[in-house]
């Protein structure tokens, strides 16, 4: 799956900025309209405008929350047909899965990550409890409306430096996509069974994790990401945990809205200029601010966030020790004759550099 490159201070010296008012944008959404499911009100706006590069481009800007927001309630639509026959249901989201994982194989595009997402999240939460599915569908399409105000309102104030808009380079995947999107496909069903079937519903966290790896053709492309996945749950955690420590001594809402656009612009500079990928630091940030969030309605923030660290750690790493071990057994190794790989942790392994377009 195509990864766009870190941004630059040379294209985009207020990225920093920017992603630190998202967040404050965020968290005053959520004050303001008082969702149900608050934590998404300020995590989709992060995840989607911290993906964005160079110039405001409203197609990829408000087009991301539109079609995520389109997938979701098609989705739920789907799901809430299906339900009342499980092993029907569990047909039809193979079937997605598989459409997801190939497309994405096929043609690079994170799309079909999207549309794995979207078929998780909404089947796990609708075997369990066809309440709930509504609940998270509406919070789901309000954080979508959320972010497609906030990211053009935060571009008209905060500009870009360059006026000109980046422009994906996708790369289909080595190998075999229809035999290689099975595999994931068969993966991803058979832990979100277990979800459906025996653990709690809070607990979807394991296959929304690991669908990051999944969604990388090779071996050491999913250990890579799970890696990644991991410290970014651990350091979002963290900072997370010492942020509630410092609001704890002045529990004012513009306190509490000043530390969080510190993080957000902290996280904007590392994307910029970590030593970890760029993602590393954008997952960081969408953990600390759901954590930030969660804690607010909620106690406990330290427990919340050992359990998604454990949680975050399981999913990512037995389903790309699953993958791995199928790959291995009915698939032969594949790979471009460039060397080319997604995964800027890959591309720092093999060319000391990661690519820039």
């Amino acid at each position: 799956m195509y990864i766009a490159p870190r941004p630059r201070s040379a294209d985009d010296p207020n990225f920093p900025i920017r992603l630190g008012l998202t967040v404050v944008a965020g968290f005053l959404a959520m004050a303001w309209l008082q969702p149900t499911l608050a934590p998404i009100c300020v995590a989709l706006p992060i995840g989607l405008i911290a993906g964005l590069r160079k110039a405001f481009d409203p197609a990829r800007a408000i087009g991301g929350a539109v079609a995520f927001a389109v997938v979701v309630w098609l989705m739920a639509g789907i799901v809430a047909i299906t339900r009342h026959v499980p092993a029907a249901m569990l047909l039809v989201m193979f079937m997605f899965y598989f459409v997801g994982f190939y497309f994405t194989r096929r043609t690079g595009s994170a799309f079909g990550m999207l549309l794995l997402i979207a078929a998780s999240l909404m089947s796990i939460v609708g075997m369990k409890n066809p309440v709930m599915l509504n609940i998270f569908r509406d919070g789901f399409l309000l954080g979508c409306g959320v972010a497609a105000v906030t990211i053009p309102t935060l571009y008209l104030l905060v500009p870009a430096k360059t006026k000109e808009k980046h422009v994906d380079a996708p790369r289909a995947a080595a190998g075999h996509h229809g035999g290689g999107a099975l595999i994931r496909a068969v993966v991803l069903t058979g832990l979100c069974f277990w979800l459906y079937a025996v653990l709690p519903v809070s607990d979807m966290i394991l296959a929304i994790a690991a669908v990051f790896p999944l969604i990388f053709p090779t071996q050491d492309e999913a250990f890579a990401e799970a890696a990644e996945r991991s410290w970014a749950t651990l350091i979002g955690g963290i900072v997370a945990l010492v942020v509630l420590a410092l609001y704890g001594f002045s529990a004012h809402f513009e306190v509490l809205l000043v530390l969080m656009f510190t993080v957000g612009w902290g996280f904007g500079v590392a994307m910029m200029r970590g030593r970890m990928s760029a993602s590393v630091y954008q997952f960081g940030l969408s953990v600390a601010a759901v954590l930030v969030a969660t804690a607010l309605t909620t106690s406990n923030p330290e427990v919340a966030m050992v359990q998604r660290v454990f949680l975050t750690l399981i999913g990512t790493l037995g389903a790309s020790i699953a993958v791995a071990v199928l790959d291995w057994l009915l698939l032969a190794p594949a790979s471009h004759e460039d060397g080319y790989s997604p995964h800027p942790a890959i591309q720092r392994k093999k060319f000391n550099r990661e690519y820039d377009i």
